[in-house]
């Protein structure tokens, strides 16, 4: 296969017109310009017969949507993001009487980079959750480190026993997948995982409570119990230490919050809906790795 041709740009063009007026030989032309003298004169040729050096419409498929038509799709899908490509195009073929195939309609909003994706999931958020999110980043976000270096963290997590539960992605080449630096071994039945109870400050951990069974409200305040003081304790943060808790339906059951009224100095709550801002999901991370 031939080597594609290289095109003389319109500046070029227009300069080899410009000297060819002026009187000026084609073969001293093509020295100036550094084409050939051949291309010279098909360009002087082409002008004597069009008068512009602009190239001819080329022939091919015509578009389907004009520019203007273009820029309503775009509209469309500007106002509303999760139309699908099958109902736009029938939206347009209504408004325009232009019948289209939806991929023509995709080709189009990637042109003006609108790609289909995933939307990420997001908590739905009300004015009586934003109002409470609000008012508690407020409150803190002030605070000194003073304030925070007696803060206690506690959460549960679970470890897997054996790797981990998720999808690991690997970089592999072709006809590779079964190979021993590949593979990612796995046991039977998951090879099984441990909840576990554990605490934080800016001090260091505290005790770290293995849970058998299922945890319930009444489990939970036995593990409060158990390990909250003596991790304070250990810590150095009694007694004038504060909880930090999420809104877990365990958390949050009324036999625990009772108990925490008579034997915490202070307890933090998250308002509902909140983002998980607990620092101790950085040491469960650690120990997942």
């Amino acid at each position: 296969m031939g080597r594609k041709k290289s095109e003389i740009s319109i500046d070029s063009r227009k300069l080899t017109i410009c000297h060819w007026k002026r009187g000026i030989s084609e073969r001293k032309i093509a020295e100036i310009v550094n084409v050939s003298k051949s291309t010279i004169h098909n360009i002087i040729s082409k002008y004597k017969k069009t008068k512009t050096v602009k190239n001819r419409p080329r022939t091919g498929r015509p578009r389907r949507f004009t520019a203007r038509e273009e820029r309503w799709i775009v509209r469309k899908i500007t106002c509303n993001p999760k139309t699908s490509a099958v109902k736009l195009t029938l939206k347009a073929h209504q408004r325009f009487n232009n019948s289209a195939n939806p991929e023509t309609v995709r080709n189009i909003l990637r042109k003006y980079n609108f790609h289909g994706r995933v939307a990420r999931r997001k908590p739905f958020l009300s004015k009586a959750h934003r109002r409470p999110r609000l008012e508690f980043a407020n409150s803190y976000i002030k605070k000194p480190p003073e304030f925070w270096n007696s803060v206690l963290f506690v959460d549960e997590s679970k470890c897997n026993v054996f790797g981990s539960d998720g999808k690991q992605m690997v970089y592999q080449k072709p006809n590779s997948e079964l190979e021993m630096k590949i593979l990612t071994p796995s046991v039977k039945h998951g090879g099984g995982s441990q909840m576990v109870w554990g605490c934080m400050s800016a001090v260091g951990v505290g005790n770290l409570h293995f849970i058998d069974g299922i945890i319930d409200k009444y489990m939970y305040l036995d593990i409060l119990k158990q390990n909250l003081k003596q991790s304070a304790e250990k810590m150095g943060i009694l007694p004038h230490y504060k909880v930090y808790l999420d809104n877990d339906p365990k958390h949050n059951a009324h036999i625990c919050r009772l108990w925490a009224l008579y034997h915490c100095p202070q307890v933090i709550r998250t308002p509902a809906q909140s983002p998980d801002l607990n620092p101790i999901e950085n040491i469960w991370d650690h120990l997942n790795n």
